[in-house]
């Protein structure tokens, strides 16, 4: 028997990575000779860069970047020279795991770190990003990334502008003549929800309240990524007001498309275009795939929606860990899984169950093995 084991990661717990070897543990200890494979995956968001940099065997190369509040922070990115490709997540540098909730102001938040991690990709050869533009602490629509690239923002007064959310109101115009984006580059930006830029599905009401921003706040944002919208149609003629994804990332999708010339990717679509994922079901009997937490939401575009949908194909069933599962039994067969199990044996706090992740999925791993086993199904 050949098993597929594909997870995305346990948020705040285990990595992709770990959360597959820990699966693979718990086979083998119930039988060592089933054949395994790791192929660690995910939809977009936070460890995509990490994931792609494995299976494109890129170098990880780290520098020193501003976080989102302007502060000193190392970050990381994956670069292939032999395809002068950089995998790059803006969340390693300005990213909502970086700020404490005490900190956070995406008022007062930029994406210039991102833009450094860019500026330097760029200088090491780079001639394709891929940009991974989950877990964000911003809302500053790529504004503070584009001033990290040589782009200048100006207000009225022809005053010039740092790029934080608070400036998207003040922005009158923006100049493009000292950026060092090289023409032949190309940009394919990663986006795991497709939010148009403003209005009340947009990057401000959705998602800038957990970033810190008040009432007042919100409405504020708001009206500033309306403005940004303005000004980019006339400087540029071209209208991102309702393109889905462009309110990704507090409106980095939006400037990723002004700024970067980018292409915005639905994750899970890119994710398993670039790993050839279809050509690893070959010869498969079983994929085993999970997530942090399985419910309703899965079904419409996350990791594990995909990887039933493409294992449909080749007739391969799929069986999924997580740690909360919150589906119903008919969800379940309309998610396309055989089965899915928690990987939780006790009751336990939050922070117990984070604790014993890695444990319960080598448990649980095995008595599913043991399972199949029983009824002679290897």
């Amino acid at each position: 028997m050949k098993i597929l084991i594909a997870p995305d990661s346990f948020k705040d717990s285990l990595s992709s990575f770990e959360v597959a070897r820990a699966i693979e543990k718990g086979i083998h200890l119930a039988c060592s000779t089933i054949e395994t494979k790791i192929f660690p995956m995910g939809d977009g968001g936070e460890g995509s860069s990490e994931i792609l940099g494995h299976h494109f065997q890129a170098e990880k190369l780290q520098l020193e970047v501003e976080d989102a509040l302007g502060r000193p922070t190392t970050a990381s990115y994956y670069f292939s020279p032999h395809i002068h490709t950089a995998f790059i997540e803006m969340a390693e540098a300005s990213g909502l795991q970086k700020i404490t909730p005490a900190e956070r102001n995406c008022m007062k938040a930029s994406t210039y770190g991102t833009g450094q991690l860019i500026r330097h990709a760029i200088g090491e050869g780079a001639k394709k990003i891929v940009l991974a533009i989950g877990g964000s602490a911003t809302n500053d629509a790529g504004m503070g990334m584009a001033n990290a690239l040589g782009f200048r923002f100006y207000d009225t007064q022809n005053n010039l502008l740092k790029g934080i959310g608070e400036d998207l109101l003040k922005l009158h115009h923006f100049d493009e003549s000292n950026a060092v984006l090289p023409t032949d580059l190309q940009v394919d930006v990663i986006c795991d929800v497709d939010n148009p830029l403003y209005g009340e599905k947009g990057a401000a009401y959705v998602y800038a309240r957990q970033k810190g921003a008040t009432d007042l706040e919100l409405k504020q944002l708001d009206a500033g990524l309306t403005n940004f919208a303005k000004v980019v149609k006339q400087q540029q003629k071209i209208d991102i007001s309702d393109v889905p994804g462009a309110g990704a990332a507090g409106g980095l999708g939006a400037g990723s498309l002004v700024f970067l010339k980018a292409s915005l990717h639905k994750g899970i679509d890119l994710m398993m275009e670039m790993t050839n994922f279809d050509q690893q079901l070959s010869g498969v009997d079983l994929v085993i795939t999970g997530e942090g937490k399985i419910d309703s939401q899965t079904i419409h575009g996350k990791l594990i929606h995909g990887i039933t949908q493409h294992a449909r194909k080749f007739s391969v069933p799929v069986v999924a860990f997580c740690g909360m599962l919150d589906l119903e039994p008919g969800q379940v067969d309309e998610l396309g899984l055989k089965a899915a199990f928690s990987i939780q044996s006790k009751p336990c706090t939050l922070d117990e169950a984070i604790k014993n992740t890695e444990k319960e999925l080598k448990n649980l791993s095995f008595n599913v093995m043991k399972i199949l086993k029983f009824h002679d199904a290897l």
